[in-house]
């Protein structure tokens, strides 16, 4: 059937679907491309699908919900969004340090992506540094046996040993750092654009590859009866509910900002919904993915342990290097597309406190990110591992029990829920609440398990021991934030004495809530209505139609065309709309008198011409007499 371009930019104009093409993108990152299938490969398949599963209900569902609602409501970013307690602005900026050293670790990876696909086209694979890794077996059949000592040998060598492997990786670091940030340089729409590409690409290609050298019956390794076991360990649950969050986006304030830019026109509840069916299913689908094509039964658990595995189904399979290359190019634009992401929350902020030399404080992040990811990258496996596996998941258990916990028994939760039910128009269902109060009681207790786990069972002490010291850096780091930013927002209130500022940096500042005037007008109506028990008014659909332009809860379609009846029937929904459409009525009477009686009206500038004009008619008959 044929489809018109008009039609189709019509429909790529829908609202939820623009919105909803960033939530594939958002989907098919680094979340479900390289970090679940590795966990997974660890745990097993089955299993670590099934509590993933659980935690985005129970865990990411919730905290996605918060965030899109706190975000849509302020239209903030992460940090501004803490005006409403700002007491704890630092949550946001440990936000920030999340980013900055995610960004670090992911840009190591996208650097090896790009590092394989380039020493693949020049080499054949197996890569003759690692022909030692290969044993011959009596038949002549080459059986891989580890490839992660191969990495540590070249791409991921010491500086010392191999200095040419780490400028060409140091090289392409600075390269996706320079680059990269000049997306986020210009509007926003230029982000959604990529994503609204970036995320169909990257579903397309890995349908190909599993369609082409997928074999279903490597399945059978997706459930192993030993897997079992580790329904015992802390290691698969605390993973699991970080992965949730991590999933979600909730973890680096990425959502809070696409509350107010990428979901401001859409429902929350529902929101929150697709986004984490659509983790969900990526998730799943990650998994089917890579244990098809991978078929070897000791899988690499490594942080890099995807890419060990596309080289092992490449030496096994005896695959056409064509394979690896599309695989890696897709593994590619999955990174792109978390960098971005990670990138975002940071350049915007930026934007916000740095007033017209924003950018130069852009410059000075992208060279910050360069060389912490360059020294990561200097330290190796270890370091990519401690900081991914120790310090990250810490640093985000902190942010969101902190979070959670401050919006519900500080800021208040009945006036959260007043402000959610503004956003929606309707009553919040119960379920946002009820998962809101269990989020913090199963990160907390999942968090110390955790910990004690890996201070007494998993650590060698006769190594080094850098995750312990990773976890009290990251502890140390993450409590000197907020304790720095806290004393600022004190010291900032404009209470006399130290005790009052204190207690006004617990409460809202006057810039907390909507930034559109006639929003911000409408929703402290709606907190007036609620405290004094009167029946409650929507709202909703009038939003910022006053200010000329459409409001961040408005969720008609802007740019369909409209019918002339349409345009001819315009209301106001200001307050003095009976004297707006009365004046209208009184100068359309005006108007009509004046084209009968061909005068024009005796207003005070008239009066004065009239007046000159008899004055200048007596001065002629003089005159002429």
């Amino acid at each position: 059937m044929f489809i018109s371009s008009y039609k189709l930019r019509r429909w790529l104009k829908w609202p939820p679907i623009r919105a909803h093409l960033c939530t594939l993108a958002v989907a098919l990152s680094f979340s479900s491309t390289w970090q679940i299938p590795r966990h997974a490969f660890r745990f097993g398949g089955l299993m670590y699908g099934l509590i993933l599963s659980i935690a985005l209900l129970i865990v990411g569902l919730p905290a996605s919900m918060l965030q899109l609602a706190i975000g849509q409501l302020s239209q903030q970013d992460a940090v501004g969004v803490w005006r409403a307690v700002p007491f704890f602005k630092g949550i946001g900026y440990l936000r920030l340090l999340i980013s900055l050293l995610a960004l670090m670790y992911t840009s190591v990876y996208v650097a090896l992506i790009v590092t394989y696909f380039l020493y693949s086209i020049s080499n054949s694979i197996p890569f003759w540094e690692c022909q030692h890794e290969f044993l011959v077996s009596e038949d002549n059949d080459s059986n891989v046996t580890n490839i992660t000592p191969c990495l540590n040998e070249t791409f991921l060598a010491p500086v010392g040993e191999k200095p040419e492997y780490y400028i060409a990786m140091a090289l392409i670091i600075i390269v996706l750092a320079t680059l990269l940030p000049f997306v986020l340089l210009s509007p926003f729409k230029f982000l959604k654009r990529i994503l609204y590409v970036l995320g169909p690409v990257v579903f397309t290609m890995g349908v190909i590859i599993l369609s082409c050298i997928g074999d279903g019956s490597n399945l059978t390794t997706f459930f192993d009866r030993e897997d079992i076991r580790n329904f015992i360990s802390p290691n698969i649950w605390q993973r699991a509910v970080l992965q949730s969050l991590i999933c979600t986006q909730t973890y680096n304030g990425f959502l809070i900002l696409a509350g107010d830019t990428i979901y401001a026109n859409t429902d929350v509840q529902w929101t929150a919904v697709v986004l984490v069916g659509a983790n969900i299913v990526a998730c799943w689908s990650g998994l089917v993915f890579w244990y098809c094509i991978s078929s070897s039964l000791d899988r690499d658990v490594s942080s890099v342990a995807v890419l060990v595995e596309t080289y092992v189904a490449a030496v096994q399979g005896e695959l056409s290097v064509v394979w690896p290359l599309i695989i890696f190019i897709m593994l590619f634009v999955s990174g792109v597309v978390t960098m971005l992401i990670m990138f975002n929350p940071i350049y915007e902020h930026f934007r916000r406190i740095g007033g017209t030399k924003w950018r130069y404080f852009a410059i000075g992040g992208t060279v910050a990110i360069a060389a912490g990811a360059m020294g990561v990258l200097a330290g190796g496996l270890p370091a990519l591992t401690a900081i991914e596996d120790v310090a990250v998941p810490l640093l985000i258990s902190m942010a969101t029990v902190a979070e959670v916990l401050v919006f519900l028994l500080i800021y208040g939760r009945k006036t959260l829920i007043d402000d959610v039910e503004f956003l929606l128009g309707k009553p919040m269902m119960k379920y946002w609440l009820v998962g809101w109060y269990a989020t913090p009681c199963v990160i907390i207790p999942l968090t110390i398990w955790w910990i004690i786990n890996l201070l007494i069972n998993e650590m060698k002490w006769t190594e080094s021991p850098l995750e312990a010291i990773m976890l009290v850096v990251a502890a140390g780091v993450g409590f000197i934030i907020f304790i720095v930013f806290a004393v600022a927002a004190v010291a900032k209130q404009v209470q006399y004495g130290t005790l009052a500022k204190l207690q006004s940096s617990f409460k809202p500042s006057r810039h907390w809530g909507p930034r559109d005037p006639i929003t911000h007008y409408y929703w402290l109506a709606h907190r007036e209505e609620t405290e004094r028990n009167l029946p409650r008014s929507i709202y909703r659909r009038r939003l910022g139609q006053l200010s000329g332009n459409t409001s961040f809860v408005n969720v008609s379609i802007q740019d369909e065309p409209k019918d002339m009846d349409s345009v001819s029937k315009k209301r106001s929904h200001s307050d003095d709309w009976l004297y707006t459409i009365y004046r209208k009525k009184y100068l359309e009477e005006i108007s009509r008198s004046s084209e009968r009686s061909k005068k024009r009206s005796k207003s005070l500038d008239w009066a004065i011409f009239l007046k000159k004009s008899i004055a200048a008619n007596l001065d002629e008959k003089t005159v002429i007499k």
